[in-house]
C-alpha cells in the first residue's frame, strides 16, 4: 500500500452543546439527587436521580417533581431550600444548611451514554468539563489560549493545580467504564497526562493502527491479549479533548464498531508495530486514512470513551497549531498495570494541588491509582516499582 494524503475518513461532528444538565455537590464532594417520591439525598452513586435542570435560581429534578431554590453565598457556594427548608450537609432538609457547589454536568441522561456504550462501544461527552478546567488544562500543556507558554519541567504536570486529578475522576466517564466492564473495582492503567501533537512536518514517523493496552493487536509488545476476550471486557480507553478536535488539527482515527471483531487491524493498513519504523512513512506513505474510518470531532473539554478493542491511530495534525490531549486507559483491577502510578499519587498527595479536590475526588483518586494485591497482609499491599531491580536488569527486546 502506497498511502496518500487524503484524509478521507468520515466525520463525525459534536456541536458545542446549548444546554448541559446541572450536578450539585455537598461539602464532602458526593452530588445531591432525589428519589422517585421526590425526597433529596446525597450519594456518590451515580444516575440519572443526580440531574437536575437549571431554571434561573430554581432547580428542576429531571426525574421527579422536585424543586429546590439556589441562593449563592460569598465564596461562591449555594445556599440551597427544599419547599422552603433548608438542605443539610446529607442534602436533606433540616435546620441547619449546607454550602453546595453547582457545577456543570452532562448534555445527556447518563442512561443515554450507557446505552450508546453498549450498543456501539463507543460515547463522546461533548464538552462535559467546566470551562474553568478546560481552560487550566490548556494552561499546563501551552495550548490554545496560552500557547505563547513554557511547559513548567520543573515538577509533575499531576501537581500543577487540581485540575488534571479532577479530570482524571470525573464521575460520568468513569461509571460508564465500570458500567461497561461490568465491574466496579477499576484503576487507571497508568498516570494521567497531557500530551501534545506538534504540526506534522510531512517526514516524522507517525502512529499506525492499534487496539490498546492490555490488548495491543498491532502493537509489539509483551502480554498482550493473546485470545478474543468476547462479553468480558479488560479496558475502556478515555480521550480527553484539551484542546478542540477537528480532523484539520489531528483528531484520533478510528475504524468504530471494530471492537466486536475481536481482532486486530488488517496489515495493510499500516499497523503500529510496521509504522512505527523510520522509514515506513517515506516508503509507504501514511497509514490508512480513506473512507472506511472515522473521526470524531468534540469541542475542548469533551470525553471520547471506546472499547480498547477498536482499531484507532493518532491523527495527523494538518494546522500550525498544537493540539493538546489526555489518554486515560481505565482496565479492571485484575489486570497488571501498565506502568507504575503510585510516584504521580505521592507526589499530588504532597502537594498543594492536593488541598483542592473534596473527600470524593481524594477516594476516587486513590482507588483508580493505587494497585494492591492480596498477601500475607491482607488486601493491603501496594503493588510498585522495583527501582533497583530494574536497573539491574537488561531490557528485554519483544519481537
Amino acid at each position: 500500500m502506497k498511502g496518500g494524503d487524503t484524509f478521507q475518513e468520515r466525520t463525525l461532528r459534536f456541536a458545542q452543546p446549548v444546554n448541559h444538565y446541572a450536578m450539585i455537590a455537598g461539602p464532602d464532594g458526593r452530588f445531591l439527587g432525589a428519589d422517585a417520591d421526590g425526597d433529596t439525598h446525597t450519594t456518590d452513586a451515580i444516575s440519572d436521580g443526580l440531574m437536575w435542570h437549571r431554571r434561573g435560581a430554581s432547580l428542576e429534578h429531571a426525574r421527579s417533581s422536585t424543586v429546590i431554590q439556589s441562593d449563592q453565598a460569598d465564596d461562591g457556594r449555594w445556599r440551597l431550600s427544599c419547599a422552603g427548608k433548608p438542605l443539610d450537609a446529607d442534602g436533606r432538609p433540616g435546620s441547619l444548611g449546607a454550602l453546595f457547589f453547582i457545577t456543570r454536568g452532562p448534555e445527556r441522561l447518563p442512561s443515554e451514554y450507557l446505552a450508546h456504550l453498549k450498543t456501539h462501544g463507543w460515547a463522546c461527552l461533548a464538552a462535559i468539563l467546566p470551562p474553568d478546567i478546560t481552560d487550566s488544562l490548556q494552561r499546563i500543556a501551552c495550548t490554545d489560549g496560552y500557547s505563547g507558554r513554557t511547559p513548567d519541567r520543573s515538577r509533575r504536570q499531576i501537581c500543577q493545580g487540581s485540575a488534571l486529578a479532577k479530570t482524571a475522576v470525573e464521575p460520568i466517564s468513569i461509571w460508564l467504564a465500570r458500567k461497561y466492564m461490568q465491574t466496579d473495582d477499576v484503576r487507571l492503567a497508568h498516570s494521567p497526562a497531557i500530551g501534545v501533537m506538534t504540526p506534522d512536518d510531512g517526514q516524522r514517523t507517525v502512529q499506525g493502527w492499534h487496539s490498546d493496552y492490555p490488548y495491543h493487536w498491532g502493537i509489539n509488545a509483551a502480554g498482550k491479549v493473546p485470545t478474543p476476550s468476547g462479553a468480558t471486557v479488560m479496558g475502556v480507553q478515555r480521550i480527553i479533548c484539551v484542546s478542540e478536535f477537528t480532523k484539520h488539527r489531528g483528531a484520533t482515527a478510528f475504524k468504530l464498531g471494530s471492537h466486536a471483531l475481536e481482532r486486530g487491524p488488517p496489515e495493510d493498513w499500516g499497523v503500529a508495530a510496521a509504522v512505527y519504523h523510520p522509514d515506513y512513512r517515506a516508503a509507504n506513505g501514511l497509514p490508512y486514512n480513506g473512507p472506511d474510518a472515522d473521526v470524531i470531532e468534540a469541542p475542548a473539554g469533551s470525553m471520547i470513551l471506546f472499547d480498547t478493542r477498536t482499531w484507532h491511530r493518532a491523527g495527523i495534525n494538518q494546522s500550525d497549531e498544537n493540539r493538546a490531549a489526555i489518554l486515560t486507559d481505565i482496565t479492571p483491577a485484575y489486570i497488571v498495570p501498565y506502568s507504575d502510578t503510585t510516584g504521580d499519587y505521592r507526589a499530588l498527595v504532597n502537594s498543594d494541588a492536593y488541598g483542592d479536590l473534596n473527600e470524593r475526588e481524594r477516594q476516587e483518586f486513590q482507588r483508580l491509582m493505587i494497585h494492591r494485591f492480596l498477601g500475607p497482609a491482607g488486601p493491603r499491599s501496594v503493588i510498585g516499582t522495583d527501582t533497583e531491580l530494574t536497573e539491574r536488569l537488561p531490557l528485554r527486546r519483544t519481537r
